[in-house]
């Protein structure tokens, strides 16, 4: 049988990790990759990535968020093309509500990457974008991307398809982008 190394051992991890629901159990494995990781010597990008969600994705994330901040761009600053912690950073700066800057980092994200790798992240970070653009006063550039947003919910699988709640939020209950979202997502009557 073979022995996984240290570095598959911490993905495991992390894969059990974020799968967990119980907050103690996740508090324990949080702990233990924490462990493995600062015992590793070949620290990457991918590894300050996974050093960055183990504390975002977490009960306590506020507490933690700028150390995620600074995992996270150490990731990126070990390899630009690590398109999920450019992403991951924007979120950190989205849940802070710095939109600004949230707004700079979505736009640094590859897009081509992340339409590849899970389409419906690629329709989330589109609404994302759409969200920062409205609530910073650029309204008709935020619908425009809350339409581009529309046009993927008419051809996507359900499956692919997460709750717009950005776009929810920000226009009006009448606008047509709202209503013809609800002839697709029929949960937001």
């Amino acid at each position: 049988m073979k022995t996984l190394s240290l570095r598959a051992k911490i993905f495991e991890k992390y894969d059990e990790f974020s799968l967990l629901e119980n907050k103690t159990e996740k508090d324990i494995l949080r702990t233990e990759i924490k462990t493995m990781l600062a015992e590793y010597s070949e620290m990457d990008s991918n590894c300050y990535h996974l050093l960055g969600l183990v504390d975002y994705e977490s009960d306590d994330w506020k507490e933690n968020i700028e150390t995620s901040i600074g995992n996270f761009q150490k990731a990126i600053e070990l390899d630009k093309d690590n398109f999920l912690a450019q992403l991951y950073l924007a979120h950190c700066y989205h849940d802070l509500n710095q939109l600004k800057l949230a707004l700079e980092n979505y736009n640094k994200v590859d897009r081509e990457k992340l339409k590849k790798f899970q389409v419906w992240r690629y329709t989330k970070l589109i609404e994302q974008i759409g969200y920062c653009q409205y609530k910073l006063e650029n309204k008709y550039i935020g619908e425009q991307h809350f339409e581009e947003v529309l046009e993927w919910y008419k051809k996507l699988p359900e499956i692919d398809r997460v709750v717009p709640s950005e776009l929810i939020e920000c226009l009006p209950k009448n606008h047509r982008i709202i209503t013809e979202m609800k002839k697709i997502e029929t949960y937001l009557e």
